[in-house]
This record gives structure tokens, sequence and C-alpha cells, in this order.
């Protein structure tokens, strides 16, 4: 039996103490370990680390690896991890760290394997801590030995040979560590070497997001939360190549038994990660950019790859009915549900119809709403009392729009006017005949502006006056494209998109840059001199003026 092994009748040692031969023993390389921890240099390191594999009797010498760690000198804690790495990589191959069953014959040996167990625990633990260092490199090299740990154990530790293990514990460690940091700069790295490439770790990661973050709810102040909900936003974020069929599943970190049947495996079990972690993320403080953000993104980016989207519904609903720009936000999310997942919404139109208002003109999500709204009415069976309305009400907010709007809802008009040819009507109607209309309102317009119902505005009634005055906009681009609307309709439809980027920039940009064949006449005499000349040869400045 090792010299190592403490007789098990005497007193135990804690986990902190090394085990000390009891034959006294020279120091002299080779033979054993000398009594106190040589100075640590790279020769050193790679000494003792030469020792522990070449003999059960200087397994002491982690002990004084583990406390190299601690150094102010990063290169040699670098050394000592990449060392204490291949040494417990060796007897975790070797199958050192498995708790033997208990028996007399085994007790020896089951002591010596509880101090490893408990060595290789410190080793963990300051690896963890390194992840927080100042020094780039050694937080990034501690992260890198902690996932090589996660596969060692997940190829070594498994209870029962043959069957499928991952090494859960760790990888929860570095996830909650790196989920709480200041900053997301070792997190990022973490999702693109790893995350991004393996399927596994992408389904443990989306799995213990999740579950981290429910944990936060409780147990965080709200600073922490804002801290930690910025990191994980921004991990989520960063996650790309979603599988969308289980043949792409073939990448893993841990290798994974032949015909093997666990959750990584299936696309099912990835979607329901992705969408627990999701569902985590949105119950946790938001701030109204992040709440934005996620919106923005939500129809292409999360409702995709969620099992069941119709989780969502409650989230989205609420963000429709909030207003402003967090309905418009909310739109395209809520109308994917409609349309994929069978969401009923028997209120969708009339809240729309209740965003046009005169600030979506000046939004900078207008350009998002306009293809959005031209998406929602493309349908030629909707009611042409519900079109007209939305017709009639763009009408009247294009007279008080700025320019770059107008020239969006004016060829969008047209188009409607196309496609739900009867609300042409809108445009032939020049007066009001019925006199019942003209006595109920004060005014010729019988069109009631401050409906919210879009089926009662009595739009189809009224006509298109607002487009004939933009005739006479006092910009010229507006003004000549409004005249297409008294013209016969027999123009194809316009493309949208070319008008969606507009702003006064680039309205004076197309104005500057255009080519003056010839030049305007003005009625204006230039003077060749700043005063012109008075009576008696007195510089006047102007007539009937003088200078005193």
């Amino acid at each position: 039996m090792p010299s190592v092994v403490v007789d098990r009748k005497k007193r135990q040692r804690t986990a902190t103490e090394s085990i000390i031969p009891k034959k006294k023993r020279t120091t002299e390389p080779g033979s054993s370990k000398p009594s106190q921890a040589p100075e640590p240099t790279p020769k050193s390191i790679i000494e003792l680390e030469q020792q522990i594999s070449s003999s059960t009797e200087y397994y002491n010498n982690l002990v004084y690896l583990i406390e190299y760690l601690n150094s102010s000198d990063s290169q040699i804690a670098l050394l000592a991890a990449t060392s204490l790495f291949r040494s417990f990589a060796r007897m975790l191959a070797a199958g050192l760290l498995i708790k033997p069953k208990l028996s007399s014959a085994a007790l020896a040996q089951e002591t010596v394997t509880l101090w490893l167990r408990d060595r290789y625990k410190d080793f963990k633990s300051k690896l963890i801590s390194l992840l927080n260092n100042e020094n780039a490199e050694s937080a990034l090299t501690s992260l890198t030995i902690l996932v090589r740990l996660v596969k060692e154990e997940s190829s070594y530790l498994a209870p029962t040979n043959g069957e499928y293990y991952f090494a859960k514990g760790v990888f929860r460690r570095i996830l909650h560590v790196l989920l709480n940091q200041s900053d997301d700069e070792l997190l990022l790295e973490f999702v693109e070497k790893y995350v991004n490439k393996y399927d596994d770790m992408r389904y443990y990661f989306l799995h213990f997001s999740g579950l981290l973050a429910s944990d936060a709810q409780t147990n965080l102040s709200d600073a922490q939360k804002t801290n930690f909900t910025a990191n994980l936003l921004s991990a989520l974020y960063a996650i790309d190549n979603f599988p969308t069929e289980d043949v792409h599943l073939d990448e893993f970190w841990v290798e994974l038994p032949k015909k093997s049947k666990q959750p990584v495996t299936k696309l099912s079990a990835q979607k329901a990660a992705f969408q627990d972690s999701w569902l985590a993320v949105l119950r946790l403080p938001l701030t109204v950019d992040q709440y934005k953000y996620i919106l923005q993104i939500m129809h292409n980016k999360i409702v995709p790859y969620m099992s069941k989207p119709q989780t969502l519904m409650d989230f989205l609903t609420d963000s429709y009915d909030a207003g402003g720009s967090t309905s418009l936000l909310a739109l395209n999310a809520l109308f994917s549900l409609i349309q994929k997942y069978n969401l009923d919404y028997p209120n969708f139109y009339t809240k729309l119809y209740a965003l046009l208002d005169r600030n979506v003109m000046h939004v900078k999500y207008r350009s998002r709403f306009f293809r959005l709204l031209d998406l929602f009415l493309s349908s030629t069976h909707l009611p042409a009392l519900l079109v007209a309305s939305f017709i009639k009400r763009l009408s009247r907010l294009a007279i008080s729009a700025p320019p770059s709007a107008i020239v969006i809802v004016i060829p969008f008009i047209y188009n409607l006017l196309k496609r739900h040819n009867s609300c042409n009507v809108l445009l032939q109607r020049t007066d009001f005949i019925d006199e019942k209309i003209a006595k109920e309102f004060d005014h010729n317009d019988p069109f009631v502006a401050n409906e919210p119902d879009p089926m009662k505005s009595r739009a189809l009634d009224s006509s298109l006056w607002e487009l004939a005055t933009l005739q006479s906009h006092y910009h010229p681009n507006v003004a000549t494209l409004a005249k297409i609307m008294s013209e016969p309709f027999h123009k194809p439809a316009y493309n949208i998109e070319d008008f969606m980027d507009h702003s006064y920039n680039t309205m004076l940009d197309a104005e500057f840059s255009k080519n003056i064949r010839n030049p305007p006449a003005v009625e204006f005499e230039l003077s060749k001199t700043l005063f012109e000349s008075g009576n008696g040869g007195e510089q006047a400045y102007l007539e009937g003026w003088h200078l005193c």
C-alpha cells in the first residue's frame, strides 16, 4: 500500500491538510517531495507535475500547485493551472477520482480518493474565482480549462459506463459567474466559442440560463438583476445558427453513445430550452430600450425557435395595448401569432386604427410601421368600410405631416385604391349630395375623425379632398406626387420600399443634385456696389435714405 495512505483509526485530516508520509524522506528530486513548497518558477512547476504523474508519493504536490494559483504573477498562475489540469485529467482517465465502494479491502484507497477529490474541488473553486480576474488572459485561460474539465468529467465520471453523462454541476457554476460579471466580454467569448458551435453546449446553456434567471428574481438585488439581465440578453442575442431540423444536431462537446436518445439530440428539446430561457428573461425587470429591442427582433429571432409561441400571447397583447412606439414594435410578432398560430385577437384592426395618429408620422419606426401596415391591409377580403377608414385617416394625417412622411402616404393610398376598387368612390365623389348627411354634420365631410371603430367612421361616404390640397403643397416633390390622384389609374402599384427611407436630408440632397437645364427667371437686379450713388455724389443705401 502506498505510503500516502492514512490509517483510518487515527485522527481524520481535514480537506485542506496535505498527506504527510509516515517515513521521513530526503528532498532529492525523484525520491520524494520537499517538506516546503519550492520557489514557484516555470521549471519547478513542470517538475512538480512530472513527480505527480510518476508516483503516488508526490500527490502532495497538488497542494503546492493549487497555492500557486494565487500568485500575483499571472504567468506562474497560468502554468500552475495548466499543470493541474493535466494532472487531474490523467487521474480522471485512470478512475482515481471515482469514489470506490465501501469495503474493508478498499478502505485505504477510499481515503486517498476522497483526499484527491477534495483537492480537485479546490482546484475548480480556484478556477471559478479566476473567472473574475482583472487579467483578461487569466480569466480566458481559466474558462478554457473549466470547459475542458466539463468534457473530462462527462467522459470519466459517468455513474454507469456506456450511458450519457454531462457535468452539469461545473457547467452551472461557470454560467452563474459569467452571467453575474460586471461586463459581458468573457460571456460573449464563451457563447462564440462553445455555445454557437456545440449543440449540447447550447442546450445546457439555455436550460441553466432559464433556471438562473428564475432564481435571480428572488435572490438578487435590483442592481444585480439589472446587470444579470443585460448579460443574459447579450448572450441570447449572440446565439446564431439555431437548428431547424433534428439532422442539424450533429456537433457535440461531450461524445454521445451510439443511438443515443438524449434531449440534446432532439430539436423539440432544444426549442423547449430556448423558450424557457426567454420566458424567464421576460419576467425580469427590463429597461425601456431592452423591452423595445426584444419586441423588434421577436418575430424573426424568437418566435420561430420556440416550441409553443402561443405562450407569448399575453406579453404581446399587453405590449400592443400599451400604445405608442411599443405597440408599433409589437405588431409584427403579434401578427405572426395571428397568421401562423391561430391567435384570436378580434380587436387587432381597431387597435391598429388607433395607432394612426400624428405621432406615427414622426417616430423613427415610421418605415417599419408602414411596411407592416401594408402587410396587414394586403388581403383583398377586408371590408371596404375598414379599408376606407384607413385611407381616410392617412389622408387626414398627411395634411400636417412632414414631406418625408407624405411621400410615403400618397403611394401607399394609391396602392390601396388599386387593390380595393370599391374604395375608388372616395376619388370620384366631388361633393356631398346627401342632404341628410349635410344636416347631421356641421361641415360637408361626413367622416367621423374621432370614431375609434373604423367600421363606424363613415369614411366610405367621404372623399379624399385632403389629397387634392396636397397638390398645392409647398414642396414640389409632394405636389407632383399628389397629382397622380387626378390622373387615370393606369400605372402599376408603387414599390413602397422606394419611398420608405426619405427624410429632410435625402429630399434636400435630391434637390441639390438635380441638373437644371434652364436657370429660373428671377425678378431681381443685382447691384454692382454695396451703396448706390445718390444726388450730388452722396452714397445712399436706398432711395430716400441717407447715411449720417
